[in-house]
């Protein structure tokens, strides 16, 4: 009877090189590589890259509608805040002199240092005040429309504006309106 004889380590085949965790590495750097260059030509070819981005404290154009809004009796006040801040308030009469029903508007307030250099310019939605008593209650537009010939109070808040305000009125024009 024949008996397998063991195999000595001389008789083995040797053992292959192990590729290690290199070929799985190589792969996922070849993975990375070509979404990176594919991003890159598909960002180069875009449809929008050739749209300029709109600048920051650059004003835009206003609605056609909103020189029949009129702002006026502009009065600023301040308060404390429960954060330890100081909330300043912009308030004032709104007119609708046009024919049509305004169920919303913003506003564009420019604030300005003493050199008259605008040192902050926001967008808000036009709040009028809806209840005096106990507290003024503010509501958009939508809420309580503004009808033809209506004048109503407004109020804007402020949570912080640049140190280097005058503490002037701000510049204040309406630029987008909405009617019914």
């Amino acid at each position: 009877m024949a008996t397998d004889a063991p195999l000595s380590p001389e008789s083995s085949p040797p053992p292959e090189p192990s590729q290690g965790p290199f070929l799985g590495l190589g792969m996922g750097f070849a993975l990375i590589l070509i979404v990176v260059v594919g991003l890159i030509i598909s960002s180069r070819t875009s449809p929008t890259r050739g749209v300029i981005a709109p600048k920051i404290m650059q004003s835009g154009a206003a609605d056609a509608y909103a020189a029949k809004l009129q702002l006026s009796d502009v009065t600023l006040s301040a308060a404390d805040n429960f954060a330890g801040g100081t909330s300043t308030y912009v308030e004032g009469k709104v007119t609708n002199s046009g024919g049509k029903v305004v169920n919303g508007a913003t506003v564009e307030i420019t604030f300005q240092n003493s050199l008259g250099q605008i040192v902050q310019r926001e967008t808000q939605t036009l709040m009028v005040i809806h209840t005096r008593q106990p507290a003024p209650d503010v509501a958009a537009l939508n809420v309580a429309p503004l009808n033809p010939g209506q004048t109503r109070e407004f109020r804007l808040t402020f949570e912080r504006i640049s140190a280097d305000w005058n503490q002037q009125k701000p510049e204040m024009r309406i630029v987008t309106v909405s009617l019914k």
